[in-house]
């Protein structure tokens, strides 16, 4: 059977509710010729009768019957569908709704949304802090737009734009700095450790540099949030590992300096699902966000 005519199943559908050809032409503003020819046509392609045709009254097959059924079942979910875009679309308007990873928000994402208020005055910025496991679910179900933090691997329904390479630093407090321009691995087992836990991004790709070359590093202070790492080792506490991207500010109390190995460092960018229409204002931050975080590369 070739593809149906969506015309002809609409026409159907405005018989069978209406229980007649006539009025079913009148709501329609067509002939009631037109109409009978049209749900003949239908029949014709389906090789059934749908309707018993009287005088007064067209009244559904028991065939009919279930294709109406299913039809209406069917259009019901087209508008379903179709009211929550209408929904979103509202939702949009001056509105963007993104997620960002916590060292992001905590150390770059207040100069940004503050230039971006200047811009847009009347915008309106929700973000949600979250690691990028669940940004990926955000993003599937539009919970939001997009989500800036560091790249993963396998994203299929994904798109990511790497915007900055981000190396892995150490904050060594002043207290215990010996001049070291750069740090190998094997040299944190010298000193007290604050690390990241186990449920962040950065303590992954730290556990993997170092089981590769047979480091175990065992931490004094294991936290969930950058800035708390660097807070603890300005404080005294001992050296932590971070993501340059969370260290926003100089301290005199420690000294910065790099992890050396070569794949001590994560691409930041932003992570968008596959086909999502961006409206003008989220393409405006992106773009904004872009602009932002290359300037810390140079």
């Amino acid at each position: 059977m070739s593809s149906i005519n969506l015309k002809l199943l609409q026409t159907f559908l405005l018989a069978a509710e209406n229980g007649s050809f006539r009025r079913a032409a009148e709501e329609s503003n067509r002939s009631p010729s037109a109409v009978s020819m049209q749900i003949r046509d239908l029949e014709e392609q389906i090789g059934i009768s749908l309707f018993i045709r009287t005088a007064q009254r067209a009244s559904l097959t028991p065939e009919g019957q279930v294709l109406f059924e299913e039809i209406a079942n069917a259009m019901s979910q087209v508008q379903t569908s179709l009211d929550r875009l209408t929904e979103i679309a509202a939702r949009r308007k001056g509105k963007v709704q993104i997620a960002c990873a916590p060292t992001l928000a905590a150390s770059r994402l207040g100069d940004i949304l503050a230039t971006f208020k200047l811009r847009y005055p009347r915008s309106v910025v929700e973000v949600i802090e979250t690691p990028p496991q669940a940004a990926l679910g955000l993003l599937q179900q539009q919970e939001v737009e997009f989500y800036i933090g560091p790249e993963l691997p396998n994203l299929t329904d994904f798109q990511f734009e790497s915007i900055l390479d981000d190396p892995l630093m150490a904050c060594i407090p002043t207290e215990i700095y010996g001049g070291e321009k750069k740090l190998l691995l094997s040299d944190l087992l010298r000193y007290p450790l604050i690390l990241l836990n186990r449920k962040t991004a950065v303590r992954g790709l730290v556990d993997r540099l170092t089981a590769a070359e047979g480091i175990e590093l065992k931490p004094q202070y294991e936290v969930e949030s950058a800035q708390t790492a660097v807070a603890l080792a300005s404080s005294g506490l001992g050296v932590c590992v971070v993501p340059g991207i969370a260290i926003s500010r100089n301290d005199e109390r420690m000294r910065v300096v790099p992890i050396d190995h070569r794949d001590a460092h994560r691409s930041v960018g932003i992570i968008t699902a596959r086909g999502y229409v961006h409206h003008s204002f989220s393409e405006q931050l992106m773009n904004l966000i872009r602009t932002n975080l290359r300037e810390l590369a140079h």
